[in-house]
């Protein structure tokens, strides 16, 4: 009985850890309109709305800034104003930043691996769980007179 109540906290533990990992990764920050972004691009240096640095995907057109406030919120822009948007931000002598494509393979080892481990450790929970316990005051079969004397 104390076993099966071990193996199903496991479980629930396990269960609780990967549901709790896409949702983590799921949050995304703050979004702002395009438009709104141009206006705090030409704001002046007293504004804490003002846009001090930005990170630009081109291949996805985003934007994110980071404001004078500490906020980092995303905008997404026209592809037509990609060109515009890294003329302006230069001009304003804002750092303009390019992020860099990430290999899907790193991705789909570290899943793979994850699922390794966790049919690694429902393998052991099972093996542990129907492992036989020796009755007590039994031999043995190696010990028995029969094995013994052939």
């Amino acid at each position: 009985m104390r076993r099966t109540r071990t193996i199903l906290a496991v479980l629930a533990l396990l269960g609780l850890l990967a549901a709790s990992v896409p949702a983590l990764a799921a949050t995304t920050g703050p979004t702002e309109k395009y438009a709104t972004l141009l206006t705090q691009i030409g704001a002046p240096k007293s504004d804490p709305q003002r846009v001090i640095a930005a990170t630009i995907d081109k291949a996805k057109h985003h934007v994110r800034v980071t404001l004078a406030n500490n906020l980092r919120p995303l905008v997404i822009y026209p592809a037509a104003d990609d060109r515009h948007l890294v003329d302006l931000l230069l001009h304003h002598h804002i750092d303009v930043v390019y992020t860099k494509r990430k290999a899907a393979h790193h991705v789909l080892r570290y899943v793979a691996a994850g699922v390794v481990v966790v049919l690694v450790l429902i393998g052991g929970g099972v093996w542990w769980y129907t492992r036989g316990r020796a009755e007590p005051g039994a031999r043995p079969e190696s010990d028995s007179p029969e094995v013994a004397s052939q």
